[in-house]
């Protein structure tokens, strides 16, 4: 199993028999729970022996939606975080993701957070105040159009001049370097980054936020998400299967 622990961060362990039906802590380890857990240090891996429970939102997961959304940021967590390195800010913000998350949260915005909490935990957060390449502050003033430019590959806000050498450059917007992004998407994502996650509300948004943010993480990651790839389809189906009744 892997684990992510408060002091040790991310750390893999083996329960023995856990899958057994007689096991007498092998229902406590569900996905995404919150468990104290008592471990033996072996030769390779870490063998749990004693398994209580925190906090669980089993329930809440039988929705697929929600458990797509546990699963990228269980991913993301075991793409990136080095095994054995303590991150106390990521573990609280993983524990506020499982409360809001649990309560209904509104998604888009609970993931977008959600990915900025992550990423600035992590020392690679997005840089939302002044251009990633040249340093110019831009503060509150709307760019170019009414409409602030992010780049994955150049860490964050990037100026009208640095957005047309990126483009200038063969780097086109076809392929996400250069996001536009409207002026009231960009604040809600600077009042996101500052927000704590048990705070995101319930209010529906476009499903737009978290799409920019998600291009940062996938940054990082140098891949896709697998676990999103594989919510989409299962909602692809389900909406299949509403439209044929």
């Amino acid at each position: 199993m892997t684990l992510f622990s408060r002091e040790r961060g991310k750390l893999s362990g083996v329960a023995r028999g856990a899958r057994k039906v007689a096991n007498k802590f092998g229902a406590r380890l569900d996905f995404f729970s919150r468990v104290a857990v008592m471990l033996h240090a072996g030769k390779s891996l870490d063998a749990i022996t004693s398994v209580q429970t925190v906090a669980s939102i089993w329930e809440a997961l039988v929705d697929p939606d929600a458990f797509a959304a546990a699963s990228y940021v269980a991913e993301v967590i075991d793409t990136l975080c080095e095994p054995d390195f303590a991150v106390e800010e990521l573990y609280d913000a993983l524990c506020a993701f499982q409360y809001a998350l649990a309560r209904g949260a509104d998604r888009d915005a609970l993931l977008a957070a959600m990915d900025l909490h992550l990423l600035d935990a992590l020392g690679v957060g997005p840089e939302l105040d002044a251009c990633a390449r040249c340093g110019a502050v831009l503060g509150r003033r709307p760019l170019k159009g009414g409409r602030a430019r992010l780049s994955p590959q150049a860490g964050g806000l990037v100026c009208d001049a640095c957005a047309a050498a990126l483009r200038s450059g063969g780097i086109t917007e076809e392929g996400a370097t250069v996001l536009h992004v409207s002026a009231p998407d960009f604040a809600r994502l600077r009042e996101l980054r500052r927000m704590p996650l048990d705070e995101v509300g319930k209010e529906s948004h476009p499903g737009r936020l978290h799409r920019i943010t998600q291009a940062f993480v996938e940054q990082q990651m140098g891949r896709r998400s697998r676990a999103l790839a594989v919510g989409a389809a299962g909602s692809r189906v389900k909406r299949a299967a509403g439209r044929r009744r």
